[in-house]
């Protein structure tokens, strides 16, 4: 199938206005929500834009026709398929007639107030109407005793002498001359995980219907699809290899969940680290970060799991999570909507960057994920097409996502600890120097002249002293999670004699050296300015307390309190603390 054309700005100013109309009115335009739409830098966690101006989070087809001002009948059938479900939610959830009669009212009002530009994504309208439901009913994790009664059914099948039996059932291995205690070990798990993935799909389970199907028979029916041969290669790769796996769980509705954690204990035995991410508002019979903590079926089960309820965890706290004893990490993905990358949390977006596989368990995300849009991560979507038939869908990361995993981050900082001991040893200074680098906007390749022109000065001046320069092992591809995660690694060394902070001198003397007049978006600044340095300067401070004899030359502390923390995966700064 033919890749549709970009859509380049520029071209048609009204074909350009309407899509400003369009990214606006379905609140996904970052310029315009910068607190609710993931920013550029934290999007490319997640998706490979290889140069495109613009991602949307649907169907290729939909996006051309409103593009194109045609998508009156995809969208007509798309916003009744809502309603229906909206108007099926409130029959439901509301008891008191009164109540229930107003919010269809005051929904259809708003459903048709909103349909009328025929510009809204289906998906957007669907968030829309429910939080005007969960606003106005204010009930309390809606629909929630059906997901628990489902989680209920389903954790007591597992726990059943029935489901034991046929699970742990020895028909369906093959066993050869050749085979060793090893392969026949990652048999029974890949043959245990297949009939875990196949259970899932039976949905009489957890709805408390007669479950007609023979279980040996679903269990033992093989899963062909290219999607889950792949997915067996690299679970044998993984295992084998013995080196530390993240895997991100993208986990579905109720019932099926706890198929899911079974899957994922699994998984863990075979050592694969895994990071469960549940929706963070209602939707529907998804599970939310709510059911995990209300739950007393799921309670059970996630018994001894880490629970993230920070949306925005930093890199360092994450890997230090996934370093601890084998546990299950649990965080939400930020929305109450399906998969969408421009509205899920600092923390879904790290980690993504951060798995080295992704498993999709929502069967309505597909058209997101099934667009043109590559992915950095390799992603498996696991949908169910009937009781006891399963597809799984692989969908392969970008082939230009450059990927610098943890251990290639520790790697090339303990290259310049390394390097650092061995100057040491002959008598050397090391001089760490923290400058601004992309703290000002559109200023990045100015900063690295006077970057490098000021340390040139500095090795010409000082004898006897090793000058470490941030701008010099930049390499492309890295972002300023992975630069800070590096450094951090290097700073906490006790390497360090100098740590020499730019100041507004030193950037007067580069511009002198470059003969050339300070401009005015450079005057006045000193390292106080970056974010990046205010963080540095931190943990400066912390490390000069176990290393008193560090030297800090550079702004006083004091001065550095106006910024904030530097923006995700941003090499420059989201804003001064002050006027926020």
């Amino acid at each position: 199938m033919e890749k549709p054309s970009r859509y380049q700005p520029g071209e048609d100013p009204d074909r350009d206005a309407w899509l400003t109309n369009f990214y606006t009115e379905n609140h996904l335009a970052y310029e315009t929500f910068p607190d609710k739409v993931a920013s550029p830098e934290q999007l490319n966690f997640i998706v490979h834009m290889d140069g495109e101006h613009f991602y949307y989070p649907c169907s290729d087809e939909l996006f051309a026709a409103i593009v194109e001002k045609r998508a009156s009948t995809l969208l007509t059938s798309a916003y009744a398929d809502i309603w229906n479900r909206i108007n099926e939610l409130v029959t439901q959830a509301v008891e008191d007639t009164y109540k229930r009669q107003y919010l269809l009212s005051l929904l259809s009002i708003k459903y048709q107030h909103e349909i009328s530009s025929q510009v809204l994504l289906p998906t957007r309208l669907e968030k829309r109407l429910l939080g005007i439901f969960t606003t106005i009913s204010e009930i309390n994790r809606p629909l929630a005793r059906f997901r628990e009664q489902e989680n209920k059914r389903a954790a007591r099948f597992l726990a059943s002498s029935a489901f034991q039996e046929a699970y742990t059932s020895r028909e369906g291995l093959e066993f050869g001359e050749k085979s060793t205690l090893d392969d026949i070990d990652l048999q029974v798990h890949l043959l245990k995980l297949q009939r875990l993935m196949l259970l899932s799909t039976v949905e009489g389970i957890w709805q408390g219907h007669a479950v007609k199907e023979d279980l040996r028979r679903v269990m033992n029916t093989a899963i062909t699809t290219d999607g889950w041969q792949w997915f067996c290669q690299r679970l044998r790769r993984v295992i084998f290899s013995q080196k530390r796996s993240y895997l991100l769980w993208i986990a579905g509705r109720s019932g099926e969940f706890v198929f899911d954690l079974a899957i994922i204990r699994l998984l863990m035995k075979l050592g694969i680290k895994v990071i469960l991410a549940v929706k963070q508002d209602f939707y529907y019979r998804e599970i939310s970060f709510g059911d995990v903590l209300e739950d007393p079926v799921l309670g059970t089960a996630l018994a001894g799991a880490t629970l993230i309820s920070d949306s925005a965890i930093t890199k360092n706290r994450l890997l230090g999570l996934l370093h601890e004893d084998n546990r299950l990490i649990v965080i939400s993905d930020g929305t109450g909507e399906q998969f969408n990358p421009l509205r899920t949390s600092i923390t879904f977006a790290r980690a993504f960057k951060e798995a080295d596989l992704v498993i999709s368990r929502c069967p309505g995300s597909t058209q997101c994920i099934g667009n043109r849009f590559l992915f950095t991560r390799d992603l498996v979507s696991v949908v169910r097409k009937d009781s006891g038939v399963i597809k799984v869908y692989l969908k392969k990361h970008h082939p230009g996502a450059i990927r610098f995993s943890e251990s290639d981050l520790r790697a090339k900082a303990q290259r310049l600890i390394h390097m650092a001991k061995k100057e040491k040893q002959q008598g050397r200074k090391i001089m760490f120097y923290s400058a601004i680098v992309g703290s000002i906007p559109g200023q990045l390749a100015l900063a690295k002249k006077i970057l490098n022109a000021f340390v040139q000065h500095l090795r010409s001046t000082l004898d006897d002293v090793v000058i470490i320069n941030p701008g010099e092992q930049f390499e492309e591809g890295m972002d300023a999670d992975d630069i800070m995660y590096m450094w951090e690694i290097f700073q906490r060394s006790g390497v360090i004699d100098i740590w020499r902070f730019q100041t507004v001198a030193d950037i007067e003397k580069a511009f002198q050296i470059m003969s050339q007049k300070v401009p005015p978006e450079w005057t006045g600044k000193d390292a106080t300015y970056s974010t990046g340095c205010t963080k540095e300067m931190e943990i400066a401070m912390d490390i000069q307390k176990k290393y008193p004899e560090m030297q800090l030359i550079g702004p006083s502390w004091e001065k550095f309190q106006r910024r904030k923390e530097y923006g995700v995966g941003k090499l420059y700064d989201r804003a001064l603390a002050e006027g926020i």
